[in-house]
């Protein structure tokens, strides 16, 4: 136990999980050293870690007896290379239950061989763990094998919330959780996204996240710590050389010929270091004209409140997305109250171009552009992918409004934007939020946020996964329980906790 304890000091794993209580089962005395060790993670009860010592030198496989969907990796030693020592780290177990595993060993004397049989039993679950969602498949065959990873709170409510990681058949396969409820906005899990080493980022109450497969939060960014005081909102995004960029607000008085001066919150893009420092920032009013206003503007359920000034302002841009293009250095933010997608130049600041009505591109092969954008995404040739709410477009009423995923193909000789595909769900409603990504396969996984149920009434959050290729395109989905609200859904071809290939 000796070696063990200070092999899980190198491993920064927490020794005091070592001892466990779990039936170990039965073992082959000629191939291993004691009985394997479990190690139990507090933050993170569907992960546990075998640690085994074998008599010799050799390789192994640990696999889940009954449960081929979950996924067993070895930590360490290298695959392949022979050790006397195996550490193997099991993900998606299921909390508070018993799980069979079966050892088999491999070393150079003798042939591959089970070498141990047991049992372990997983912590309880993270307040709000749900073990399995309602989906509907109408031909599994067709479904990608992505993971979804997707945030989910009950608005407004003293009910726990957190992050689920589900597999293509809507059982959960990791989770985070915790009891306070969702009292604000601010307290929405935002802009989650997995990282290259397989650790998760996302905005939280006012502060930028990284957190590990096992719980642990390695990097924690306050928005007043950068010089943003009214708070981080929406949308976190990672640049290739390590640094964040995060969305803020800022504010000004604004004098307009009908109203006289009012306060307006606009949005700030702030690009900082994992250790916390400000290294550039981009103000919607130095590059936007604050005189374009639409009529979510007069909303006073959107006024941003400014803790310097003790003042609300209008909420005249509403950005929600970030995303970065390392190709030619820019940055597209999504606005959701001007109904646009703007192009920033990084380096210059300037906005190369703006997509939506007024802007600087010609709608073709569409009857209307985009309403309250959401999620933009460059595709692998060139197009972009956003979901487009498609309420308040003065030109049509809510009641006609139908919600979807679309893709345009950019011409910039041109300056044409053409609709190239549209999902063909039946028209909806989704009013709120929303997101669209393209999965390992290529097909499209569909969020909408806040559903209208117009049987029962309230709202619900699903998730659609369309194959753009066949008619119709919905191949899958999954329903959230009623009255609970998604920001995002993205589809993982690796584990979190899986660092991606180099």
């Amino acid at each position: 136990m000796t070696a063990i304890r200070g092999l899980c000091l190198a491993l920064a794993l927490p020794c005091f999980a070592c001892a466990s209580d779990d039936p170990i089962g039965t073992g082959d005395g000629d191939l291993l050293v004691g009985e394997p060790t479990i190690i139990h993670h507090p933050k993170q009860p569907m992960v546990v870690d075998v640690i085994v010592e074998l008599a010799a030198p050799g390789t192994g496989e640990l696999v889940h007896s009954t449960d081929s969907l979950t996924q067993t990796v070895l930590l360490d030693p290298a695959p392949g290379e022979a050790a006397t020592t195996l550490h193997f780290r099991v993900r998606g177990l299921s909390p508070n239950k018993t799980h069979g595993l079966a050892l088999q060993v491999e070393t150079a004397d003798r042939e591959r061989s089970d070498a141990w049989t047991g049992e372990v039993t997983t912590n309880p679950a993270q307040p709000g763990f749900i073990a399995a969602f309602q989906i509907d498949t109408p031909d599994s065959t067709l479904v990608d094998r992505d993971l979804r990873l997707f945030d989910m709170t009950r608005l407004f409510a003293d009910e726990p919330s957190g992050v689920f990681l589900v597999d293509r058949g809507g059982t959960t396969r990791w989770h985070v959780g915790e009891d306070n409820g969702v009292t604000s906005i601010a307290d929405i899990w935002s802009g989650l996204a997995l990282r290259p080493d397989g650790s998760i980022s996302y905005v939280r109450r006012n502060t930028a996240y990284i957190m590990d497969e096992l719980g642990e939060v390695h990097m924690e960014v306050n928005s007043a710590s950068i010089g943003a005081p009214a708070g981080f909102h929406h949308d976190l995004t990672e640049l290739p050389n390590g640094n964040f960029l995060v969305l803020g607000y800022s504010f000004s008085e604004v004098d307009y010929a009908d109203e006289g001066v009012l306060y307006v919150a606009g949005d700030m893009i702030y690009e900082f270091t994992p250790s916390g420092e400000l290294v550039w920032s981009w103000d919607c009013f130095d590059h936007l004209d604050p005189q374009r206003r639409t009529v979510e503007f007069f909303n006073e359920q959107h006024m941003i409140h400014d803790p310097v000034a003790g003042l609300d302002g209008y909420d005249w841009t509403h950005g929600n997305g970030l995303v970065y293009s390392a190709a030619d250095d820019t940055i597209l933010l999504s606005l959701r109250h001007q109904d646009w997608i703007v192009a920033i130049d990084h380096g210059s600041s300037e906005v190369r171009w703006l997509l939506g009505v007024d802007g600087d591109f010609t709608l073709i092969d569409d009857q209307y552009w985009f309403f309250h954008p959401h999620s933009p995404q460059w595709q692998p040739d060139g197009s972009l992918l956003l979901y487009d709410n498609a309420v308040n477009n003065p030109e049509r009423p809510n009641e006609q409004a139908h919600s979807r995923a679309i893709r345009y193909d950019l011409d910039f000789a041109a300056m044409t934007a053409t609709l190239v595909w549209s999902d063909d769900d039946e028209p909806f409603l989704s009013a709120v939020a929303g997101d669209a990504d393209r999965t390992s396969l290529g097909h499209v996984l569909r969020l909408d946020s806040m559903v209208v149920d117009t049987e029962n009434g309230g709202f619900y959050s699903r998730l659609h996964e369309l194959d753009p290729s066949r008619s119709p395109n919905l191949i899958w989905s999954l329903q959230l329980p009623p009255a609970r609200f998604s920001y995002r859904a993205v589809p993982l071809s690796r584990w979190i906790g899986e660092p991606s290939a180099l």
